[in-house]
């Protein structure tokens, strides 16, 4: 498993706030998506998470088996929903 950056790893490892939405300004209303837009993707982008928005980076399966017939956790299913909830502000 791959370390996270700084910013998903405060915003997956605290029950605080997601750091992600902190560090955006400027709040999307109707008058200013371009703006906003311009701040957010450069943001998203940076912290490897648009894979998440454009859907190339599909849901793992949260059990894997091993030992032929025995279900184990998924460590990575774990991973990726921290990371994808973190985006989505949870």
């Amino acid at each position: 498993m791959k370390a996270l950056d700084p910013i998903m790893s405060s915003a997956t490892n605290t029950n605080k706030k997601n750091d992600l939405l902190t560090t955006v300004s400027v709040r999307l209303d109707k008058d200013n998506y371009l703006l906003w837009k311009s701040l957010v993707l450069p943001l998203i982008r940076g912290c490897k998470l648009d894979c998440y928005i454009l859907g190339i980076k599909e849901c793992l399966e949260p059990f894997v088996t091993a030992s032929g017939k025995t279900h184990k956790t998924n460590p990575d299913y774990e991973e990726w929903i921290a990371q994808d909830q973190a985006l989505l502000g949870g």
